[in-house]
C-alpha cells in the first residue's frame, strides 16, 4: 500500500498479511523494483533501510528519489518454508513541506509496555513527521 511522508522524514511501509495465516507467515525481505533486496536479518541499524522485527520496512531520511521506487514484501511460511512475493507494490507519496509543521505523532498509543528477555532485540518506534524534521532521543 502507498504511504504518505514529508520529505526528509521517516516512512514505514507495512506488509499486509491476511489474518488467517499471520501466525505462520513472517517477512524475510523487501524488494525494490530495481531488484535491490533489503533483508530482514541483514544490514546495519544506521542504514537508510531497515526491516523491523514486525516485518515493517523503515526508510530513513526520505528524499525525492524514494518516490520513484516501488516496494514488495517477501514472506516465508514457518511450517512449509514456502516463500511468496506480495501481489501488490507499495510506493511512497512524498510531499514537500511548506512552512514549518510541528511534529505530529502518527500513532494513537500513548504508553506501551514491553517484556522481553535480556538477549532479545526490541524495536521501539516513535513515528512522527514534521518540518524541520523531528529529532529523537
Amino acid at each position: 500500500m502507498d504511504e504518505s511522508v514529508l520529505k526528509g522524514n521517516t516512512a514505514i511501509l507495512k506488509c499486509h498479511i491476511p489474518s488467517f495465516v499471520s501466525d505462520y507467515v513472517f517477512v524475510i525481505s523487501w524488494l525494490q523494483d530495481d531488484g535491490h533486496e533489503i533483508l530482514a536479518d541483514g544490514g546495519p541499524y544506521d542504514s537508510k533501510y531497515l526491516v523491523l522485527p514486525s516485518g515493517e520496512l523503515h526508510i530513513r531520511d526520505v528524499g525525492p528519489e524514494d518516490g520513484y521506487k516501488s516496494y514488495q514484501c517477501r514472506t516465508k511460511h514457518r511450517l512449509t518454508g514456502e516463500t511468496r512475493l506480495s501481489a501488490t507494490k507499495g510506493r511512497l507519496v512524498i510531499t514537500e513541506p511548506v512552512g514549518t509543521r510541528a511534529p505530529k505523532l502518527l500513532s494513537n498509543a500513548k504508553t506501551l509496555w514491553f517484556e522481553c528477555r535480556v538477549t532479545e532485540d526490541v524495536a521501539l518506534l516513535c513515528q512522527s513527521q514534521g518540518f524541520p524534521t523531528p529529532k529523537f532521543r
